[in-house]
Parts: C-alpha cells; structure tokens; sequence
C-alpha cells in the first residue's frame, strides 16, 4: 500500500510539473505562434531545394522525389514535437543558482523537467504539430505512413522523443561541471540534428560517415522512425528499431542519473 501510495504521489507531481509546462506556453503563445509561422517556410524552402536536387535524377541513395519530400516535411514536423528548452532552462538555473530549489523538492531532479517538457509537449502537438501535418497531408501531398507500420511508427517517435529528452536535460546537466553549458548545447543540437537524420537521411551521407553516426542514438530521433513510416524496412526490422530505441533511452536515463548525482556532489563543494 505505501507502494502504491508512493507511486501516486509521483504521477501527482508529474502531472502537476506537465501543467506548469503547459501553462507556461498558455503564457506566451507568441513562441507557439512562431513555430506555426516559421516552419513552414522552413519546409516548403527544404522541398524546393528537393525538388531542384531531383530534377535530372528519379532516385538517390534510393529515395524517389515524392519519399523525400515526404522525409523533410515529416521530420521537420517531428522536431516540432521533440524540441524541448530542457538543456537550456536547467543550465539557466544552475549558472543563477536556482537549482538548488528544484534540488530540495521531493522528487528526482529529472522527473520535474521531464514533467514540465510533456506539458510543453503536449501544448505543441496540439497547436502546432497535427494542425502542420495535417496541412501539409492535403495541400502538399505528402505520403501517408506505410500501410501496417503504425504500431511500430508510434512507439518509435515517442522514444525518439524520450531519446531526445534524455540527450537535452544531460547537456544540461554539464553546467553542473562547466557552469556555462549553452556554446556546448548548440553545437551539440546541430550536431544532433544532422547526425540524427532530420535534415537529409544517413544513406546521403558517405558509407563511412553514415556509419559513424549509426553508433549513436541520434539516428533513432528522425532517420529510424522515419524508414518505419516509409516502409522503407520490414516489420520485423521495424520492431528491431523500436527496441534498440528503448535500450538506448534506459541506457541514457541510467547515464543522466549517475551524472546528475556527480554534479549535485559537485554544486555541493562549490557553495551553491
């Protein structure tokens, strides 16, 4: 019974960080107005550049004009929903001292950010992520998931999402050591990005670079997920992808706990 209790009281303050999430967006639409605004032309500048690359060839690195018009808009539309300021706002608080309140509270440091980042989830797919695909579904065509992949496509973007929650709060955990964390954190997200398949697939890249960045778990953010949602891989390999998602974000989670107990022992010794 003090299990269950336990675990309630958990889900009650995970539930109580998604609503500040949430609401912190309520108290800045212009952010999400932003997102709405931009990527598109962000995506329709993608596709033309598409669009001009295909014109003298039906297929390269074995994707058609229409599965990568298909790839650029619908990973764009992924990093609408995967993007989170976790790395930045942890970082923020720990330069400024902050942190030190989040510490004290009763429960893992960890669980507040990935509380108040699926409020801010969740604000996005509803306000910015369906309402984009779904424009983008009919006014430009792009394909629709492979037929049967969709119990696969959805574990795998939502631990791709985990995937990209875990790799921002452990940027942010750096400041822990370094103290200033953010000319780390945007060259490690621009790095991600690309290694992760969000720009253009791995298989443009050449054999050797391609597979160096298939060491890392950035390929299952964008790249994977979306050769499950192209059918571009059997559904036994889809299934492969959705595992090897899941061992690197329990990997991952493991990591951010022993290097958030170092840096808590770290803050400690500094004064802060």
């Amino acid at each position: 019974m003090n299990r269950e209790a336990a675990l309630s009281s958990q889900a009650s303050i995970l539930l109580a960080m998604a609503r500040v999430g949430f609401a912190s967006y309520i108290a800045y639409p212009a952010g999400i107005f932003m997102v709405f605004l931009s990527y598109p032309i962000i995506i329709m500048m993608y596709r033309y550049v598409m669009q001009a690359l295909y014109a003298n060839a039906e297929k390269l690195a074995g994707y058609d004009l229409q599965a990568m018009l298909t790839y650029v808009t619908v990973s764009w539309l992924l990093n609408t929903f995967y993007m989170t300021p976790t790395g930045r706002t942890l970082g923020a608080r720990v330069r400024d001292g902050q942190v030190a309140m989040d510490l004290i509270k009763p429960v893992n440091l960890m669980m507040i950010y990935f509380g108040q980042s699926l409020g801010r989830t969740a604000f996005r797919a509803v306000f910015a992520t369906l309402p984009l695909l779904f424009v983008f579904l009919f006014i430009t065509r792009i394909n629709a998931p492979a037929d049967g992949y969709l119990p696969m496509l959805i574990p795998a973007v939502i631990l791709g999402y985990l995937l990209n929650f875990t790799m921002d709060y452990i940027i942010g955990l750096i400041a822990f050591y370094i103290g200033f964390n953010m000319g780390i954190r945007w060259a490690i997200r621009m790095i991600m990005g690309i290694a992760g398949g969000m720009v253009i697939p791995l298989a443009y890249f050449p054999d050797t670079i391609r597979k160096f960045f298939e060491l890392f778990p950035t390929q299952y953010m964008f790249y994977q997920p979306m050769q499950i949602y192209l059918g571009r891989v059997s559904q036994h390999d889809a299934w492969i992808i959705v595992l090897n998602s899941l061992l690197w974000v329990l990997f991952l989670v493991l990591f951010s706990q022993v290097m958030q107990w170092g840096g808590q022992k770290r803050l400690s010794v500094s004064g802060g």
